[in-house]
């Protein structure tokens, strides 16, 4: 809607023009009305109107004035002017200032119409221009920073800060900033409009750089550089705009360079880093720290890791059987490191991932033969693992299919050790039974095998035992026996100590707790 504000100092002829004629009926919406110049210039102010109509005479400032000022303020403001037949002469003098036309009151309703219609075109007109002119303002633009990347900008005679200031491009640090999609098969269209859509709003909507798209990749070219502390964050708001997309993608940023002649320095740096994403990308930006971060990784590494590939997926198996999760995410990580460090490629890497959960689904598979019903979920797992986009997604997948192989094996009978560990307390409850003596008959870390209780039962041993005597003593309460005598029977030498565990498990003492029952 063309917005319009009504300027007249008499209140009735304010409000007889603005309901004089439908406005919203011609494209048009009287968003407020002033009784004088100065009220006009603050009501321009906060609205921004498109067309002002304004009388000629006002006390204080009149027409002439009013339109001296706004014209200053916006020199492609439309107004109409408002004059009776005495001021006729004073009317022509205002058609100086491009006044769009002038109505002498009473107004003519046909003739208001005629000019409302003739206003709407030249706005829609100045309207599509200005839009072709920012879109071809963007083409060139984007044209200009691709002929710069790929070098064919050294053809053109024209200095390259005149060409990059015609088309709006101005700063003293540059950087370049790009985002690489996998995609299989042909580009999706839809997909390429919401990555540019989101490098726009992030970016080019916030005046931060200029997005562009070069050989099926995604870049900005930044007019300042990034902080390290923003990183996170940006990476943070890309993901959450393209986690839609179901694709995997790189962030790459390229090192600061001082002028436009030096971006494709940047640029091929980030693409360096885009090439090396299988091993680099750790769902962050990439940055060129990154490449040396990886040397010196590599490095650290030159001597041998302090266990050999073989030894770590024996591990791994072992982490499985007993459902440690924590272990096995992180024996996965030591395990792609190692394999990067002996100079595995990604295709090697991959296929020794499959080959190794092969075989670990195989030995879990003599446990629990149920695991045969989800062979396919597997297979298709392994593909997964193949098409993995960084090492980092990989992990993520054989996680993913070792957790299945854990909840099955934990279905079909927990952990041997903690059926173990469970069958003795229930039998052996009135001993003196601690973790440090079963941890040496599992020969296990008591802290371990106290994690590993946990994790199965969700209770640590301690308490599991104390439950477990609780429930014991209040059957010996309800058959009569002294308090003394069922403290003794389930375990605790102390009846103190038995008094305070049975009030925090039950809620009573051991006695009020037998009157009760007797009474019922």
């Amino acid at each position: 809607m063309i917005k319009v504000l009504i300027v007249d100092d008499e209140p009735k002829l304010r409000e007889g023009l603005r309901t004089f004629i439908d406005w919203g009926a011609y494209g048009y919406e009287v968003v407020d009305m002033a009784a004088n110049g100065n009220e006009a210039l603050e009501k321009y102010q906060q609205y921004h109107p498109d067309l002002v109509v304004a009388d000629i005479r006002m006390p204080g400032m009149d027409g002439l004035q009013l339109i001296e000022k706004l014209r200053a303020q916006d020199p492609n403001l439309h107004i109409l002017i408002l004059s009776g037949y005495a001021d006729f002469s004073y009317a022509k003098k205002a058609m100086t200032h491009r006044a769009d036309g002038y109505l002498l009151k009473p107004v003519d309703e046909d003739e208001l119409k005629d000019y409302l219609w003739k206003i709407k075109l030249t706005i829609d007109e100045e309207k599509a221009s200005e839009q072709w002119k920012h879109v071809t303002t963007e083409w060139n633009r984007e044209a200009l920073i691709q002929s710069v990347l790929t070098g064919e900008d050294e053809e053109d005679p024209t200095p390259l800060c005149e060409r990059a200031h015609e088309v709006g491009i101005s700063g003293k640090v540059f950087q370049i900033l790009l985002l690489a999609p996998q995609m299989e098969g042909d580009t999706d269209a839809r997909i390429n409009e919401l990555i540019r859509k989101a490098l726009v709003q992030q970016f080019e909507e916030t005046g931060r750089g200029w997005v562009f798209a070069i050989h099926s990749k995604f870049g900005v070219l930044l007019k300042e550089p990034l902080l390290s502390v923003e990183l996170a964050g940006i990476y943070r708001e890309l993901a959450a705009e393209l986690s839609d997309l179901g694709i995997c993608y790189s962030v790459a940023l390229g090192e600061k360079v001082g002028c436009m002649a030096e971006i494709r320095e940047s640029y091929r740096t980030a693409c360096d880093l885009v090439r090396r994403h299988f091993f680099l990308d750790q769902g962050t930006i990439l940055t060129p720290d990154s490449l040396s971060a990886r040397t010196d990784a590599g490095a650290g590494a030159s001597a041998g890791p302090e266990l050999t590939t073989e030894e770590l997926g024996e591990q791994l198996f072992y982490a499985v059987d007993i459902g440690n999760r924590d272990a096995v995410k992180s024996l996965l990580h030591q395990l792609g490191e190692a394999y990067k460090a002996e100079g595995a490629m990604e295709n090697e890497i991959k296929n020794r991932y499959v080959e190794l959960l092969t075989t670990i689904f195989s030995k879990a598979l003599k446990q629990s033969p149920e695991l045969q019903n989800r062979s396919k979920e597997f297979s298709d797992g392994y593909s997964k693992i193949q098409k993995a986009y960084s090492i980092l997604e990989l992990n993520g997948q054989a996680e993913h299919l070792l957790q299945q192989i854990m909840n099955q094996l934990g279905e079909d009978g927990k952990h041997r050790e903690v059926k173990i560990m469970l069958d003795l307390i229930h039998r052996n409850y009135n001993e003196n039974l601690k973790l440090e003596t079963l941890s040496g008959i599992f020969n296990y870390n008591s802290a371990y095998l106290g994690k590993l209780f946990k994790n199965t039962t969700g209770e640590y041993f301690n308490t599991y035992l104390d439950k477990v005597r609780i429930e014991k003593a209040k059957h010996y309460l309800e058959e009569g026996l002294k308090v003394y005598q069922v403290a003794e029977k389930v375990g605790y030498t102390n009846v103190d100590y038995f008094h305070s565990k049975f009030r925090k498990y039950v809620g009573t003492s051991p006695s009020a707790y037998r009157k009760q029952m007797n009474h019922a």
